[in-house]
């Protein structure tokens, strides 16, 4: 499948589940939005892809209770077996409620990483989707972009979300130092299987992980004069191959130009070999033949971002 088509997928998987949780009567009594990050956040999904769901509660007062948030993950669950949908990956691990001034208030402190603020404010900003409560999505969007422009104020003329990129720079270390982690957390005598999964991971860290991080980053960077905070958001809307079509339309004919056209194709060949069955991309990550490709692949991709 071509990207397009991946998102055409997406886009219509997503509707699906839009439309069968939006009478569920604990979502519509509580101030919660839903978002889709991982491939469907970035309309890259097909039949084999698991759903990453993020909760986000609006209320101070009174935030939806424990057995609200139950109930709302069991209809969830239901409606995406129903759609025939993978299941939910590490068993339903992050299904995880979190409140929106929890991620705002504890940006940067020691509690941002541990219970998992800072993930879910990265990939809300960096590759996501809404599936429930569109206005109040983007009002959370909205108020951590806030959280990012506390300076604004006094450099209307020439401000650049230095804050923010440091975040996302932050975020993708984040990412390298946690695979570097399980990877080295993994006995010498794993199992082939074993080790062709961390393989797998490996492989999307240097191209999904990345792309979202740095095609970000690369709209900071190409954009001219003062970033305004809707201009962001805007840039928060768009896919991470959106992000790299919209500085490419800007460059046409040029070094530029190519260089994302080469960045686009090698992830259509990145996505054409991992969003299949599971067993079918474990066997080629197995074939040892293909595997200087591979790693040409992931080098010529971190070449183009370090020239930018």
């Amino acid at each position: 499948m071509e990207l397009a088509e991946h998102k055409e997928f997406s886009e219509d998987r997503i509707k699906e589940i839009k439309d069968a949780i939006k009478e569920i009567p604990e979502l519509i009594k509580n101030k919660l939005c839903i978002f889709v990050t991982g491939s469907y956040g970035r309309l890259e999904a097909s039949k084999y892809s698991d759903i990453d769901l993020f909760f986000l509660d609006t209320q101070t007062n009174r935030p939806t209770s424990n057995i609200d948030t139950v109930l709302i993950n069991a209809e969830i669950i239901k409606v995406c077996r129903k759609l025939g949908l993978s299941e939910f990956s590490k068993d339903g691990l992050y299904l995880q409620k979190h409140c929106l001034g929890d991620i705002k208030g504890n940006l940067g402190s020691p509690a941002d990483d541990y219970k998992n603020f800072y993930t879910a404010r990265m990939l809300l900003l960096l590759e996501s989707q809404f599936l429930y409560n569109e206005e109040l999505f983007n009002k959370c969007v909205e108020e951590i972009i806030d959280s990012y422009y506390v300076d604004f104020h006094e450099h209307t003329d020439n401000f650049e979300p230095i804050f923010l990129a440091n975040d996302i720079i932050r975020f993708w270390k984040t990412l390298c130092l946690n695979y570097e982690h399980k990877r080295r957390c993994k006995e010498e005598g794993d199992s082939s299987n074993a080790k062709n999964i961390a393989h797998s991971k490996n492989l999307k860290l240097k191209f999904s992980r990345k792309l979202i991080c740095f095609s970000f980053i690369l709209k900071l960077v190409n954009h001219q004069g003062t970033i305004s905070k809707q201009e962001l958001a805007n840039i928060v809307r768009m896919t991470p191959v959106e992000r790299l079509e919209s500085i490419q339309n800007q460059h046409k004919d040029s070094d530029i130009d190519s260089d994302i056209k080469s960045i686009i194709d090698d992830y259509q060949w990145f996505i054409d070999h991992t969003q299949v069955e599971s067993q079918h991309m474990l066997a080629w990550i197995a074939d040892k033949n293909k595997e200087t490709r591979r790693l040409k692949k992931a080098i010529s991709l971190d070449k183009i971002f370090i020239m930018y």
